[in-house]
């Protein structure tokens, strides 16, 4: 979402706050945490980020994610590719469900089955279409075949919730209920009021180490003005989703710190490289240009060293944002370190198009959301300066992302240039440069969303090597030569990565994470020794 001058607003709620400063806080065992995103369904099996934001504390997962979305153990202690499509997992041993009941392969390959085979539009089944079947090794090991090589698998197991075999079958009803919210994680299920929260209870038999918290409140706050509201009262310890509007009213009360960690969100400029005429580019008295510009390197080039990034991190995004040249944040799998975003340079951009052979430059509309991301048409007005600055005569229309996306999305794409996002949820570069840089092929499933057409076969190449490439270091080495193209390319122009951000009552402390999670065992009260 888009915040606006809320220097107003932050005074009000922080004299509210000084009012309310008297509330007596929660038990220092319970945690209260104020979210912005409200859970949706209690299946976990149903895909949606704020789901398992909350319900990866009650169910595990064979394999976990790091604070860069690393794969790390969890239920599995281990695996290895036995063969090209085999991967075994090798459990832990001595983990019970909340039931009681033990941990086996015979839960795992439920799950896998059930979350692979559930209903409906929101499921796990594209990050296992490459699983072909579950196979039982022995009580403790779980061999997945896969129907072609898929190094990506353990990554993408990942997001798969281990549930008892006995409640397979359950419905999302007996989920809502918590007859069946049975996991092995180190919270229990207590309540899901519809809406409003969700409270979860420390689960004393957990495998890992003792979590502190007795008990956690999910508080579903959607108005960011009234989640720092609540933690400025002292009605929750902690809230996600900040941003940079807040940081006055937080640093005056005195009572409040914040945390955050460059995002896997990535915003970036697409181009239209296929057609030979592009429908928003003219000349600048209006009249159709005799060739696409997008597909001239030196324009691409002329648009991404227009771009002061730095500039807009600094004074768009008021540091709520990192300048990018690639897909991935440092930490990822892929991320190449010599990548760096240049620094803008308007004389070498007005030059690039001199040489490009548009010494007056041309006309060119760019679309943009402006309900999607932080500050999203805020960013694209920037955008639409620079490169008018660098010589282009620019338009900017910004409109809702449901609009925007029928227009990039349709079979002939009724944009020249747009503004986008693209998030590496694995912590992996391998998807999202299959879905915006690899050739538009709809029966290989592949460029999903490169709307702007945009081919090359060595990329093409390094990307399909990398997919059944399962030796880790050889497949990051192809990825991270894919990336190195792209840049040199500009098969599309990063712009930067969006942050995840907290706010928390000081005393606490949190491990921030890429993927915005707010997990409780991530937060700890630095007082308690």
């Amino acid at each position: 979402m888009m915040f606006t001058n809320l220097k107003s607003t932050w005074k009000r709620l922080l004299a509210m706050s000084m009012l309310a400063a008297t509330t007596v806080a929660a038990p220092a065992a319970d945690l209260r945490i104020g979210i912005k995103s409200e859970v949706t369904a209690a299946d976990p099996h149903v895909l949606a980020p704020s789901n398992r934001n909350v319900w990866l504390h009650v169910y595990d997962t064979l394999v976990g994610q790091d604070a860069t979305l690393r794969a790390v153990p969890r239920l599995a202690r281990g695996w290895r590719a036995i063969d090209a499509t085999t991967w075994e997992f090798v459990l832990r041993p001595n983990v019970t469900f909340h039931d009681g009941s033990p941990l086996t392969a015979e839960d795992v390959k439920a799950s896998i089955d059930r979350a692979k085979n559930l209903s409906g539009p929101r499921t796990y089944r594209t990050y296992l279409q490459d699983v072909d079947s579950v196979v039982v090794a022995d009580p403790l090991k779980v061999h997945i075949k896969t129907k072609e090589p898929s190094p990506a698998l353990p990554d993408n197991i990942s997001l798969i919730a281990i549930i008892p075999k006995s409640k397979a079958q359950a419905d999302e009803d007996a989920f809502s209920r918590g007859d069946a919210a049975v996991g092995s994680g180190p919270y229990r299920f207590s309540e899901w009021a519809r809406g409003e929260r969700v409270v979860l209870v420390r689960n004393d038999k957990y495998w890992g180490a003792r979590e502190p918290w007795d008990k956690v409140v999910f508080q579903f706050i959607p108005k960011e003005p009234a989640r720092a509201s609540a933690l400025l009262s002292d009605a929750v310890d902690l809230i996600d989703g900040t941003h940079a509007g807040m940081a006055d009213a937080f640093a005056s009360s005195g009572r409040v710190t914040q945390a955050s960690t460059p995002s896997y969100w990535l915003n970036y400029l697409g181009t239209d490289q296929h057609r030979t005429s592009s429908p928003h580019v003219s000349d600048v008295n209006g009249r159709a240009l005799p060739a696409n510009p997008f597909q001239n390197l030196k324009v691409r080039q002329a648009i991404h060293l227009a771009i002061n990034r730095e500039a807009i991190a600094r004074h768009v995004m008021k540091g709520d944002a990192v300048p990018t040249a690639q897909i991935v944040p440092a930490g990822f799998f892929g991320h190449d370190a010599a990548l760096v975003a240049p620094a803008g340079d308007l004389a070498k951009a007005r030059a690039l198009l001199v040489e490009a052979g548009y010494p007056q430059g041309f006309k060119v509309t760019l679309h943009c959301p402006n309900d999607r991301y932080l500050n999203d048409a805020k960013v694209c007005e920037a955008i639409g300066q620079m490169l008018t600055q660098a010589g282009l005569k620019m338009a900017v229309q910004a409109m809702p992302y449901s609009v925007l996306l029928s227009r990039v999305a349709a079979a002939e794409p009724d944009v020249s240039l747009y503004m986008l996002g693209i998030g590496a949820v694995t912590g992996d570069s391998l998807a999202p440069l299959r879905a915006v840089v690899q050739s538009y092929d709809k029966k290989k499933g592949q460029g999903a969303n490169n709307y702007g057409r945009y081919s090359h076969a060595e990329i093409d190449q390094l990307i399909d090597k990398a997919a059944t490439a399962m030796n880790p270091a050889e497949r990051e080495n192809l990825q991270r030569s894919a990336a190195r193209l792209v840049a040199q390319d500009l098969g599309i122009i990063p712009v930067h990565h969006l942050k995840s951000s907290w706010a928390l009552r000081k005393g606490l402390t949190i491990t921030p994470r890429a993927d915005g999670f707010t997990f409780a065992t991530d937060v700890r009260d630095a007082s308690v020794k």
